[in-house]
């Protein structure tokens, strides 16, 4: 590549520095990419990527540098387990980890342990098509209460297109799966879908700690859970303090505790965009236009709808403007 243009008849293989082909000098990015099995390396995989390939995303992490563009790709069947607080304890700034494969195929992290937790605690770091169980195996019954599944202390988190469980069963769940800190600003969840299973009431799925964490995009995800405190509970519990530029669009999000009346709780000076969404929540007995969040702050609102009811559609939530 030259500035904008792409040789697409060049070969795809590494070139020395001051290699010249024809006119064009390629220079290396510098960035390098790290590979993870669980099972290590394999007959089938090219000479050239056995010596990269590590059984653990922290030992790849390790051989990460920070503000490079390192790339951590988790190879299909990966399986891990998340024990011990800080378990990805060698992530570095700007790394981006992304898993292969599809379903069950994708690379998946078992949490084991009430604080075992994975720290978004270093700037621009990107996580997507992986899945995670916070709240232990789905097949488990041994009771398990994860505290904070991802804590996020830093900017420019994005988590892109991963699959999220909550919680299994009533005693197997995630208090809260994502905190937010105050320094986490420019942080983006889109295109997850993030889940409880019934009776397995979580507190939140993102929380917010403190005023902060300006310029939050949540856009795009499927999140659906039993919230405890059926009066109160929320999915995304946003009003520590005061977020500027936030944006809530295109989501569908689902309070499923028998009663419950909200899917979110804004701070009263919140600021963004809200609109686009879908509420689904239990509280039959009050109109869908009263419902979706105790407290709509300082946004602009777009065409949002709330329904309570099965069979039912939908209507504008909160109340259109007269």
């Amino acid at each position: 590549m030259y500035g904008n243009y792409t040789f697409p008849h060049l070969p795809h293989q590494h070139f020395p520095v001051g290699v010249h082909l024809g006119p064009v000098t390629v220079l290396p990015g510098g960035a390098n990419v790290h590979y993870v099995r669980s099972t290590g390396a394999a007959d089938y995989d090219p000479p050239e990527l056995a010596g990269r390939i590590h059984t653990t995303v922290n030992s790849a992490l390790a051989q990460c540098r920070a503000n490079r563009g390192d790339t951590v790709i988790i190879l299909e069947g990966h399986a891990e387990s998340i024990s011990a607080a800080d378990a990805w304890s060698s992530l570095v700034a700007g790394t981006r980890i992304i898993g292969r494969g599809v379903g069950d195929a994708r690379p998946t992290f078992t949490w084991t342990a009430a604080a075992g937790t994975i720290l978004a605690d270093v700037a621009d770091v990107m996580i997507t098509n992986c899945r995670f169980l916070m709240a232990g195996a789905l097949s488990s019954t041994t009771a398990l209460t994860v505290t904070v599944g991802i804590p996020v202390t830093a900017t420019g988190f994005t988590f892109v297109n991963n699959e999220v469980n909550v919680g299994v069963d009533a005693d197997q769940l995630t208090t809260d799966a994502f905190t937010l800190s105050a320094a986490a600003d420019r942080c983006t969840f889109a295109g997850n879908f993030i889940y409880g299973r019934a009776a397995a009431e979580i507190s939140s799925v993102i929380k917010t700690t403190a005023a902060g964490a300006d310029d939050l995009h949540i856009i795009n995800n499927v999140i659906s859970a039993d919230v405890a405190t059926a009066a109160t509970g929320v999915l995304l519990d946003i009003d520590a303090g005061a977020i500027l530029r936030n944006l809530i669009i295109g989501n569908h999000l689902a309070n499923n505790t028998a009663s419950s009346k909200y899917v979110l709780d804004a701070h009263a000076s919140n600021t963004g965009l809200i609109d686009g969404n879908k509420y689904y929540v239990g509280d039959g007995a009050t109109g869908p236009a009263s419902l979706g969040s105790p407290e709509w702050g300082a946004y602009k609102i777009g065409t949002n709808y709330c329904v309570t009811a099965v069979a039912a559609s939908a209507i504008l939530c909160p109340a259109a403007d007269s």
